[in-house]
């Protein structure tokens, strides 16, 4: 028996079929509308024609608060309008049970039981994609407090910083995550149109990837973007850290694939202004196993505890 999985991040919509033993297949992507009463169309259109015999239920992970109990979008920063009761309009148009969560939740769930998370109590996960997402998950399952747990890209760090896609400025993930990375590559791109940001994106609008390239080959200016970048994600895993306390974070979504670029910064800036350093042991921090596959993973497990 097969389960379709939906990921609706801030930017793109990705889905695939997963088969017993978690094999995926049918992978495609699209881009996530920008009005919220346009995704549950958008989802029927994309899984469509992956619904058939031997599929049971859909799984969707999508970005913003999200009523898990009622299956529904209450209110997301990436995409305009009031709440949509997505289970219910996707079950409505293919037939078939729906779970709904927040994306960075699914992702959380498939790193703690199957990934990174995998041995550990705790596990708090930080997805690095268009903005931060993150996610608890206790002893396998998922923490949500009073339902709206892990919006952990809108801890302010700082008050005047950058403005934020919520409306308020200097928010984490508006100075780290691919929004930012994206900024600063602009940047780098502006300053030197001839230079190794513009020749990563050779002619494309400069992105996240653009800079982790040219960082990457040795240019110090993106390098150094990067590792700015990396201090200010230390700086909200000691956020994390003195809150919770986890057994393990872990840090996934497209914006980490960066890796030692984006991490090594982090931790070292962790290690630096955490709570009580000296006096404590280091807080793991690892890659995501699934990377920005993680969202897809947990949402088809989810899918399959609906069934």
């Amino acid at each position: 028996m097969a389960v379709i999985a939906v990921d609706c991040g801030g930017t793109n919509l990705v889905y695939g079929r997963f088969e017993p033993g978690g094999r995926g297949e049918a992978f495609g992507a699209r881009g996530t509308p920008r009005e919220a009463a346009a995704l549950a169309g958008a989802i029927v259109g994309a899984v469509g024609p992956l619904v058939g015999p031997g599929v049971i239920a859909v799984g969707i992970g999508v970005a913003g608060l999200v009523d898990h109990a009622a299956g529904a979008l209450v209110w997301s920063p990436h995409a305009s309008g009031d709440r949509v009761d997505l289970a219910s309009e996707v079950d409505a148009a293919i037939g078939l049970p729906v779970t709904v969560d927040n994306d960075a939740n699914l992702a959380a769930l498939a790193e703690a039981r199957l990934g990174a998370g995998v041995g550990h109590r705790m596990v708090i996960f930080v997805g690095l994609g268009t903005g931060i997402g993150g996610g608890l998950v206790v002893e396998g399952r998922i923490e949500r407090g009073r339902g709206f747990l892990g919006e952990l890209g809108h801890m302010t760090l700082d008050p005047s910083g950058p403005p934020c896609a919520c409306g308020r400025r200097g928010c984490w993930e508006a100075l780290v995550s691919g929004t930012a990375l994206g900024r600063d590559a602009a940047d780098l791109t502006a300053a030197d149109p001839l230079g190794p940001v513009a020749r990563a994106a050779a002619g494309a609008p400069p992105r996240g990837e653009h800079l982790s390239a040219a960082a990457a080959s040795g240019d110090p200016e993106a390098r150094g973007r990067l590792e700015a970048a990396g201090a200010w994600l230390g700086r909200g895993l000691a956020n994390l850290v003195a809150a919770f306390d986890p057994d393990v974070i872990v840090i996934g979504g497209a914006a980490a694939g960066a890796r030692g670029l984006l991490l090594d910064p982090a931790r070292a800036e962790l290690a630096d202004c955490v709570a009580g350093r000296g006096h404590r042991a280091p807080t793991p921090v690892l890659p995501a196993r699934f990377g920005p596959r993680a969202g897809l993973v947990g949402a088809a497990l989810a899918a399959a505890e609906v069934a």
